[in-house]
């Protein structure tokens, strides 16, 4: 009886351990987000309002209501901008929720203009995203490389379900967090983004060079060539996640 059980826990934790590492789910979370993109002019000054607002009353209040994620991230490559503010939600009912929240706050218009007092005004643009697929919890992660582009219209769900059979290749390329999101809103630029996450440059990087060697990869560039226009590729760091500490 004790060795039936024995084997028992044993096949449970091989099967957990193999599950940990190889059986990563490619699904939506149905998270939604904010991209605040701007070229700041004065770090010091534009930090300490982000920071002024993070504390205050409406923020807790945004936070507990609406289970909003705020993080802050500095940006190579973009062309213009040099952070992007993320707010991110768990779906559209939480964001219009968060919305309503924080457009109503003093606190939050206080800290608007001072953004802008601190910012190129000019260059400040912003889009929603909803996530189409994902694997692993992009939080984790402080290093992401971002790529920006366009798909034809209509060859939407066949550039989807090719991007999916790719990455379900990469599993043991790509150590880090890995989605594709949808530009839903201020698409002008683009109207997809794939982010690949790391815990540093060098192991992004490394992950990246990994995946470009293979032949999945290869097999993908040729099949999506004609429905994809690029825009450009961002290095992307964590400066700060918001939690009101």
């Amino acid at each position: 009886m004790f060795l039936k059980y024995f084997i028992s826990f044993s096949l449970i934790i091989t099967f957990n351990l193999y599950s940990d590492d190889h059986m990563v789910s490619i699904e939506s979370d149905g998270s939604v987000g904010e991209f605040n993109y701007v070229t700041v002019t004065n770090p010091m000054s534009f930090m300490m309002a982000l920071d002024e607002f993070d504390k205050s009353s409406c923020a807790k209040k945004w936070r507990a209501e609406s289970d909003v994620n705020v993080s802050l991230w500095a940006l190579r490559g973009s062309g213009s901008s040099t952070h992007f503010i993320l707010v991110s939600y768990d779906d559209w009912d939480k964001m219009e929720k968060g919305r309503s929240i924080f457009t109503s706050c003093k606190e939050a218009a206080d800290m608007l203009v001072k953004i802008s007092n601190n910012t190129d005004s000019s260059r400040s643009w912003n889009w929603v995203t909803q996530n189409v697929l994902s694997g692993r919890a992009w939080e984790a992660n402080t290093s992401f490389a971002k790529f920006n582009f366009k798909v034809e219209r209509g060859k939407d769900a066949e550039y989807i379900e090719m991007w999916k059979s790719m990455m379900l290749d990469q599993l043991d390329n790509t150590a880090g967090s890995f989605g594709l999101n949808a530009v839903l809103y201020g698409n002008r630029y683009a109207n997809y983004m794939v982010y690949i996450g790391a815990d540093s440059v060098s192991e992004l990087n490394d992950s990246i060079a990994k995946v470009r060697q293979t032949e999945s990869y290869k097999k993908y560039t040729s099949a999506t060539t004609d429905m994809l226009s690029n825009i450009n590729s961002e290095m992307v760091q964590l400066v700060k996640f918001y939690t009101g500490e």
